[in-house]
């Protein structure tokens, strides 16, 4: 297993040892201070970090000189190289030639690291010369030029190129600028999805007085769970539910994240799998078939998934069919579905459709028993929801249905075209089961087949989820608060 360390490099990272004190550099002089450490390097000797801080100096004594590197000794002794160092490291450096640049820094890093037993040692500059971070001028470049961003990229699309799922990539921006860092903590996780476990350490200040450094694992910080939160309502608000999710999973197991759970169950709902049984969002869970399904042709409308969209409109129909015959009180048979056969509380069903209610015939004697086959075909749904359940809604919708049910196999069976899904649109818009605007639960049609359903609202089913995973979405965290806090 192989363990990459990917650390930025700052004003702070080489420091003088004098009277066994650390002591760091006066900013103004620090890349002068850095040149003469780059010619007089063979008189440095490496020392392990102080803790305690002496005052900030100007220049370099004279003769030997002892230099340590505090946040790079901090960084490898956390928990993450407890078994052994890094197998590699990447260090992220600035070369420019400026008063303030610690220019020879990662120099220094690389020989500190090799001198551990680190032999797999790369450095990438990715500012130098008189270049700045970022070009206020121009609206893309404000903060970090796109130049900038693809050098880091490179280096560590490089770096990480070979390793796998077993091994890890432990990132350590402790130095440094901090906009590049948030961007350089990104691009590792980008570069390695799919492959290597990614741990961000920092080295915090010093607290209480304490003067020694540690590096500990980066602190969660509530306002990445707020920027998932508004992430994963406006996919939800467009339909993607499974997007939702994807975007949320990563904290999953962060402390105080209980509002995750209310995305876990949109993805349940979307997937079609069981419910939670912590669920309290009651849609989600409604017992009729055709409020799921028409939830779900809503929402991949709003998605732009028409293929899906096309699919949901044919089994709404069918759904509703269904909902309304199991109230009736018709029981499926004991080895459903592989012996598909139904009872009919009162006795026989209508003669009038014994064509589409075909009863099961006992081969010995061939007496009927009182077990039926139903008919699928849409002419005989379309009578049982007229002539069995009596239901002008439903059998409206049937008819509407019967006209573009072809559609369904032809999004099922054929790879769907630009061309097929425009004249899918307009068939379903052309039978009032789309709006103009590509939306279902406001088509009168199905309103009127929902309300056969005894569903309130049906005009708002999908605004009403939304709200109510919105409102669920803003609230704080449901964990109970620390028995103390301490001050900020």
């Amino acid at each position: 297993m192989s363990t990459l360390l990917v650390m930025t490099v700052g004003q702070t990272d080489v420091q003088l040892v004098k009277d066994g004190k650390k002591c760091e550099f006066a900013k103004e002089k620090i890349y002068d201070i850095h040149s003469e450490i780059e010619r007089r390097f063979s008189d440095m000797e490496f020392v392990p970090s102080p803790d305690e801080k002496g005052t900030r100096l100007d220049t370099l004594p004279p003769g030997k000189f002892k230099l340590c590197t505090p946040k790079l000794d901090a960084i490898l002794k956390a928990n993450e190289f407890r078994e052994g160092l890094p197998t590699a490291a990447l260090i992220l450096e600035t070369t420019r030639t400026r008063k303030e640049e610690p220019h020879f820094a990662g120099a220094v890093l690389e020989r500190r690291l090799r001198d551990r037993g680190v032999a797999d040692v790369t450095r990438s500059a990715f500012l130098s010369g008189d270049e700045w971070l970022g070009e206020p001028s121009n609206e893309i470049d404000a903060v970090i030029r796109r130049e900038v961003v693809a050098r880091l990229s490179k280096a560590i699309a490089q770096a990480t190129a070979k390793l796998t799922q077993n091994d890890s990539v432990v990132v350590a921006t402790t130095g440094g600028i901090p906009p590049a860092n948030e961007v350089i903590k990104e691009l590792v996780r980008l570069h390695t999805v799919g492959g290597p476990k990614v741990t961000v350490l920092e080295v915090p200040e010093q607290l209480r007085g304490e003067t020694a450094e540690s590096a500990v694992q980066e602190k969660f910080h509530p306002a990445a769970a707020i920027q998932a939160r508004w992430h994963a309502l406006s996919l939800i608000e467009k339909g993607n539910l499974l997007a939702a999710w994807g975007a949320v999973k990563h904290l999953e197991e962060q402390p105080g994240q209980d509002w995750i759970k209310v995305i876990h169950w949109l993805k349940c709902f979307a997937s079609s799998l069981p419910m939670p049984e912590n669920c309290d969002i009651p849609v989600l869970k409604d017992k009729r078939m055709a409020v799921r399904v028409a939830l779900r042709v809503e929402l991949a409308l709003r998605a732009g998934d028409i293929p899906k969209a096309v699919h949901g409109t044919v089994a709404f129909f069918e759904s509703a069919l269904w909902d309304h015959l199991f109230t009736k009180g018709i029981k499926r048979h004991p080895n459903y579905p592989k012996d598909k056969l139904y009872s009919f509380p009162e006795g026989a069903p209508c003669v009038l459709l014994r064509e589409c209610f075909k009863p099961k015939k006992n081969k010995e004697n061939e007496k009927e028993l009182n077990w039926y086959s139903i008919d699928d075909r849409m002419d005989c749904a379309i009578r049982i929801a007229n002539e069995y359940l009596k239901c002008p809604a439903l059998t409206e919708l049937g008819k509407a249905v019967g006209k573009i049910y072809d559609l369904r196999n032809d999004v099922a069976h054929n790879e769907p075209t630009a061309e097929l899904m425009e004249n899918a649109r307009h068939r379903m818009q052309s039978a009032k089961l789309w709006s103009e605007d590509d939306r279902f639960l406001g088509q009168p049609l199905v309103q009127k087949v929902l309300k056969e359903l005894k569903v309130e609202n049906p005009a708002t089913l999908c605004d009403d989820l939304i709200e109510a995973v919105r409102t669920q979405l803003r609230g704080v965290s449901t964990l109970p608060p620390a028995a103390s806090a301490q001050p900020s």
